[in-house]
């Protein structure tokens, strides 16, 4: 492929603490995060992709060769004139704690295999303009001994510079023009925050400029607590005839970092805040939107270290600085009990617990007899005094529900007093064994595991006002104060952008907002409602756009965003200030959930593309949110199994991939999904072009599924690699950052072609993946199409099926799918290059399953895996027929041999 757009360091900044490498390599101590070495590259074009290349030389007697978060990578972004701009979304990379973008790189087992001391480091991103210069820091993390860098490069990701349209930036759709940019105009871009009484907001923020301007302002508007309008003059601020109260923002770079302090007015409760230009024509906008700080003294990790970490003191602190009044009726100073109202206590929202048991079902996390069980292990016995480090199972998603104490809302409701005192008490003692700063379970600072603990929290502090002795509140004074604690660090979080567009940046907000309404007398509460609702607006926005698409690539998840925002729709449309979100829901919600139902196979099943934890039944999970949330859109078929009539009429096709439903009472249902959407992010699983497929009323080919929280299997495979999907990938290579574009439907006799092409693999390839699907979905063909230079090329492809099925390979190299009675004829076929090899293996070894039960849908468990290679110089090309019938494959053997599907394959 061409190599006239590579790119090598205009400058490299050597790891001072590292010894100096003997040849033209850079060495990279083993100081967690301080030892790096950092690249320039300037001359870039923005608006294009990119892709920084390296190679990793390990030392032999390296500790930690196998890990995911062996070392990191960092990029940050500069402009012409050498200011940095913080973008806040880069589609390929992740935002990140150290570097503002970047991704975690492996260690050389990962990919080379045991003894291997180097592995390629590649890293897939889009440069946005006006950005044209990148910085790249390799940073050392969990490495025992020093490492080098070798040949880094940066290239244009586009395969052929000839070829612009093939996953370039001309093609360019959804996430991947998003960078969170805010773009600036003569009318306000307004933003409204409540305020902590008296006390300033800080905003922090970047302009971006294109041209020559006057600069910036923000235009000030306050309002009390009724809502009216305070007229200015106000603290801090200018004027002039046309705008009576604003803060001008100078703008003499290409990138402008601004401070604004905004002081508020006596009775003033909120405060709008407008962005905009001086000059019409001005092109200028925001990086994204600003970060929101309270004066420092009232961040929490502030008045933890003067406080120290006890929640109660932490409490008492921040009422101090306050200037809360002493509380009446002989409460201590401190206490949370003036801002209590028992109404507003049990009838708290719980948005999260809502989506918990409509997902998963009461029972799923329950606590009896003793014991709990959580995230679908066996029960645990409770010890009476927990060990909150507890781990008995060796699983993140356990220790995070354990951590979480929403397993103890139920309780809280329980008819029998001593349920719920022991219920506080638990609560009571994960307080005492958890100071801020020192957790037993560092899990439990996770913002998701944070949101759900604060829900039970507010459900235990129901029980504790309504149960307490009047004389003695210390269990209402604790809890109270740990609610405190929990939405001040969710707000901290919700206001620096940590997690934004994400379900996370949603469920964080939803909690945030129960808090806030629940307490609404508490000084604090105004501020927390307000950024929640800032969040979740923006958030809904991010994840579902006008038409109902939903960008999350996870089936499972795109679910779980409409449920939450379902659940939310009464809280929100029974307050004003909140109905306004509450309506535009509404009008997205109706097409995103008739997009995720024609996801739906015959049988009700969800493939489990991308992040399918635990592969529950949404067929019962998409019931109960129908039977709970009535809307008029939700009427029509019923969700699941159908006789007839599918796909459902009218149901919109998600972009980015190809549906196909059969229903036949003799020979039983058929289905076939593809997915080709985007890959964005660097937690995606890499899974561009993987596909399902059932025929004759029995599911086939399945996606392994799983859950990144569980990353690894016995064998060390990870759900989110290559070869955990359906796909295929050349010389061993990981997918990255990219693309499937559909470029024909073709029509050969009694099949259907489908061809798309796609970017994941990086400029050295261009690559065709190719259905033929027969129209009664008897049978289908898969096909890749590999092109790079002219050289030797060899190709991996995948094929996972469900646990049930047992495959058999004959000397011949037939193939068959053996299920009961049942079976399935798959036959390899080379256009270009040849068939090397073809092996079967279980990446974990189990018993045989039995047959399953009807809803036992793509099954956590993973089956048998195929694989097959194929080689050849410069151009490889080939795949597999599969079929229930062996009159199947000669009828895809005669699609597949027609003279127009062989040259768009060939060529």
């Amino acid at each position: 492929m061409s190599e006239r757009h590579t790119f090598t360091p205009d400058s490299a900044r050597p790891d001072a603490g590292a010894a100096q490498a003997p040849d033209a390599s850079h060495a990279v101590g083993n100081r967690n995060r301080w030892s790096r070495v950092v690249f320039a590259f300037e001359r870039l074009i923005g608006d294009r992709w990119y892709e920084f290349n390296a190679y990793m030389i390990c030392a032999a007697a390296e500790g930690c060769p196998g890990v995911r978060d062996f070392a990191a990578i960092g990029v940050a972004f500069r402009a012409q004139d050498q200011s940095e701009i913080d973008f806040g979304r880069i589609p390929g990379l992740a935002r990140t704690s150290i570097d503002a973008h970047g991704d975690w790189i492996a260690g050389p087992m990962s990919e080379g295999g045991a003894g291997s001391i180097g592995a390629p480091i590649r890293c897939r991103f889009y440069l946005p303009a006006p950005a044209s210069q990148v910085g790249v820091t390799i940073r050392s993390w969990r490495n025992t001994h020093p490492f080098r860098i070798v040949q880094p490069e940066i290239r244009q990701a586009v395969p052929d510079a000839a070829h612009p349209e093939d996953g370039g930036p001309e093609s360019a759709r959804g996430w991947f023009g998003q960078d969170s940019r805010i773009v600036l105009g003569p009318r306000p871009a307004w933003l409204r925050h409540g305020l902590v009484p008296g006390r300033a907001l800080v905003f922090k923020g970047q302009v971006i400029a294109q041209g020559q301007s006057d600069g910036a302002l923000a235009q000030v508007s306050f309002r009390d607590a009724r809502g009216n309008p305070i007229p200015p003059p106000y603290p801090g601020t200018l004027a002039t005839l046309s705008i009576p109260a604003f803060l001008d923002i100078p703008v003499h770079r290409e990138a402008y970092r601004f401070t604004l302090k905004v002081s508020p007015p006596p009775q003033a409760a909120t405060v709008e805040i407008g962005f905009a230009t001086w000059d019409p024509d001005a092109r200028l906008a925001l990086a994204a939107a600003p970060d929101v700080f309270l004066d420092d003294e009232l961040r929490l990790a502030n008045l933890a270290e003067e406080a120290g970490p006890d929640a109660e003191a932490v409490l008492a602190h921040l009422l101090g600085r306050l200037g809360a009044p002493r509380p009446t009726q002989g409460a201590a100073a401190g206490s949370i009990l003036p801002y209590l109202d028992p109404a507003l206590l049990e009838e708290a929202p719980s948005p999260l617990r809502s989506v918990a048991l409509l997902r998963d079902g009461p029972d799923a996390a329950a606590w009896a007899d003793g014991s709990v069980s959580l995230a679908s292990c066996p029960a645990w016995a409770l010890p009476e005094v927990p060990d909150w480090g507890s781990d008995p199972f060796r699983s993140h998603a356990w220790r995070l529900a354990f951590q979480s104490l929403s397993w103890t809302c139920a309780a809280a409701g329980n008819p029998e007093r001593a349920v719920r005192d022991r219920a506080v008490a638990v609560a009571l003692a994960w307080s005492r064994a958890n100071p801020w700063g020192r957790p037993a379970d560092t899990l439990s600072l996770h913002p998701a595991c944070m949101a759900m603990r604060l829900e039970a929290m507010l459900c235990l502090l129901g029980a504790a006002m309504r149960d307490g002795d009047a004389a003695d509140r210390s269990a209402v004074e604790r809890l109270g104060a740990e609610i405190v604690r929990h939405a001040a660090a969710l707000a901290e979080i919700l206001a620096q952008h940590t997690v934004a567009g994400s379900l996370l940046e949603a469920q964080v907000a939803a909690s945030l907002m129960a808090a806030g309404v629940t307490l609404p007398a508490f000084p604090m509460a105004r501020h927390w409602t307000d950024l929640a609702m800032i969040a979740l607006r923006s958030g809904f926005e991010a994840m579902i756009d006008p038409e109902g698409a939903v960008t999350e690539p996870s089936y499972h998840r795109r679910l779980e965003i409409l449920t939450l925002a379902l659940v939310l729709m009464p809280v929100l449309k029974g307050r004003p200030d909140l109905a306004p979100l509450a309506d535009i829901l509404d009008l997205r919600l109706a097409r995103a959930w008739g997009g995720l139902i024609a996801l739906l196979e015959p049988d009700g099943a969800l493939p489990p593309f991308d992040d399918a934890p635990g592969h529950t039944d949404r067929y019962r999970w998409m019931g109960r949110v129908a039977a709970a949330h009535r809307h008029p859109w939700m009427t029509g078929p019923a969700v699941g199994p159908t006789s007839g009539g599918w796909p459902l009429p009218g149901a919109p096709i998600p972009s980015g991939t190809i549906l196909l439903r059969r229903t036949d009472a003799a020979a039983g249902w058929s289905a076939f999904t593809a997915d080709f959407s985007e890959q964005i992010h660097p937690q995606d699983h890499r899974d561009c072009t993987s596909f399902t497929f059932a025929t004759g009323g029995l599911r086939w080919i399945t996606e392994r599924g799983g859950s990144q929280a569980e990353p690894f299997g016995p064998r060390g495979l990870h759900p989110a690699a290559a070869r955990a999907h359906n796909i295929a990938i050349p010389e061993g290579r990981e997918p990255g950052a990219g693309v499937g574009t559909a470029r024909a439907t073709l029509t050969l006799g009694e099949a259907a072609v489908h061809l798309i092409e796609t970017s994941v693999h990086g400029p050295d390839y261009r690559h065709v993946r190719a259905f033929v699907l027969l129209n009664d979905l008897a049978g289908m063909a898969v096909f890749d199409r590999f092109l790079t230079g002219d050289r030797p090329l060899s190709v991996e492809g995948f094929l996972h099926f469900d646990p049930s099925v047992v495959v058999a390979l004959d000397p011949s190299h037939r193939i068959f799918g053996l299920r009961g009675e049942r079976r399935l004829h798959i036959v390899p076929h080379g256009l270009a290059g040849r068939i090397d090899d073809i092996g079967v293996h279980r990446p974990w070894a189990e018993p045989p399953a039995p047959v399953p039960h009807p809803r036992a849908h793509h099954r956590a468990r993973p089956g048998p895996c195929l694989r097959y290679t194929l080689s050849g110089v410069r151009c490889v090309a080939g795949g597999l027929l599969i079929a229930g019938a062996s009159a199947g494959i000669a009828r895809l053997m005669r699609a597949v041999e027609a003279a127009g599907l062989r040259r768009r394959l060939t060529e």
